[in-house]
């Protein structure tokens, strides 16, 4: 993985709620020692200062996995992963959650990267608001919510359910755009995760220390 490097800090603005949400490069990949995936996370914590990390869900493209990094199959082999973003005040998490992906201007985050399959959407779908109905949360977005392929209507369809269901602290969620309910919109099965995959850790760097006691030889 080539050297981490700081992600552009994107300022969302959503009625009564601002936030300035960045992915700190470093920070980015999940902690392999949590569980990152799936919309049963803990709820985000808010400090006594308004300061809360947001749960954030992107994609891994098959074949370009990041090392070491935990998620579930969302379709077509790729693999959902959960990040969190460097702390944000915000008094409402779904809503600042949601409004980074939608305002987020870079595709792929990393090298190997996790991508964000709602960018193409960025200019024609908002935030419009979401309440919780026991254990869901009903998410409502209004515009034009754009899918280039069938694999990517899977992959934003998990991204938006479960970024407002982690953030909300909730473990369902029902995503609508401008009335129609997203598997309607999209023709899509209901949603089902796979089983939680890590990939495997990087290689080792190799070295080009001389062993102890062992001298290089010839003639």
């Amino acid at each position: 993985m080539s050297a981490c490097r700081p992600l552009r800090p994107v300022a969302i603005a959503l009625g009564a709620v601002t936030a300035s949400v960045a992915l700190a490069g470093c920070n980015l990949f999940p902690n392999p020692a949590e569980s990152p995936a799936g919309g049963d996370g803990p709820l985000p914590t808010v400090s006594a200062e308004g300061y809360v990390e947001l749960p954030l869900y992107f994609v891994a493209l098959n074949g370009d996995f990041p090392p070491n990094t935990t998620g579930r199959d969302v379709a077509c082999q790729d693999l959902l992963v959960r990040v969190t973003s460097v702390p944000v005040q915000t008094e409402d998490p779904v809503a600042s959650a949601i409004g980074f992906l939608l305002t987020d201007e870079q595709y792929s985050h990393g090298d190997p990267a996790v991508t964000n399959s709602l960018d193409p959407s960025e200019d024609d779908l908002a935030y419009a608001s979401h309440r919780v109905e026991g254990d869901t949360v009903v998410l409502e977005l209004t515009g034009d919510l754009v899918s280039r392929s069938q694999c990517e209507s899977y992959r934003i369809r998990a991204q938006l359910n479960q970024t407002a269901a982690a953030a909300a602290g909730v473990p369902n969620a029902e995503v609508y755009v401008d009335g129609v309910l997203i598997e309607d919109l999209f023709g899509l099965t209901p949603l089902e995760l796979g089983e939680e995959i890590t990939t495997p850790a990087p290689d080792a760097e190799p070295t080009d220390e001389v062993t102890e006691g062992m001298g290089a030889t010839g003639s």
